[in-house]
């Protein structure tokens, strides 16, 4: 990659295939394998937007990348460490409950889809929020998603303009996005 524009398109590349597939899932209503993309991706861009001297995804970068580009919403009641247990839960076990929850340093988040006014969502969110003496934390998966896709789009810009000023950006940019031909 020689040029900004190329950059640019690697970004852009990275960040659409993204967006087309959570979509994909999000709109056949498979949040907990959307959320092991979203995760993911949230690994990628916290290393990819990381201090020039990073040179591996970590807790930091993942938080990180959460607290500038997820944690947008004041209705979110989780924050960046919720976050990260939430994600080595599902990544690791496909559940709510990491080792970071089980110690007490983190709550589980329990998500929840549908309109946030119905009855049976206030109910789910009054009894998360009551279970187990406030280890675990209630989350619209459809405002966390929202929130997610905001964020994909400023980081994108962020990169961008972090590979135009240093050149360590764009060789770990190369490194971390590269595309593999058959």
């Amino acid at each position: 990659m020689s040029s900004s524009s190329d950059y640019k398109k690697s970004i852009n590349d990275f960040c659409e295939s993204t967006v087309v597939a959570t979509g994909l899932l999000y709109e056949k209503d498979l949040y907990g394998h959307m959320l092991v993309l979203v995760y993911s991706a949230i690994d990628t861009m916290g290393l990819l937007i990381a201090a020039p001297e990073q040179t591996k995804s970590t807790g930091n970068t993942f938080k990180s990348w959460i607290e500038k580009y997820l944690l947008t919403n004041p209705e979110f009641e989780f924050n960046a460490v919720d976050v990260w247990a939430a994600r080595c839960s599902v990544l690791h076990t496909f559940s709510s409950e990491s080792d970071l929850s089980k110690a007490g340093n983190a709550r589980e988040i329990q998500y929840f889809s549908g309109p946030k006014d119905h009855p049976m969502a206030v109910a789910f969110v009054a009894a998360t929020l009551d279970m187990d003496d406030g280890k675990h934390v209630p989350a619209h998966i459809e405002d966390t998603y929202i929130a997610f896709l905001s964020g994909l789009e400023k980081f994108s810009k962020d990169l961008l303009d972090k590979c135009e000023s240093n050149v360590t950006y764009k060789t770990r940019l190369t490194k971390v996005l590269q595309k593999h031909l058959l």
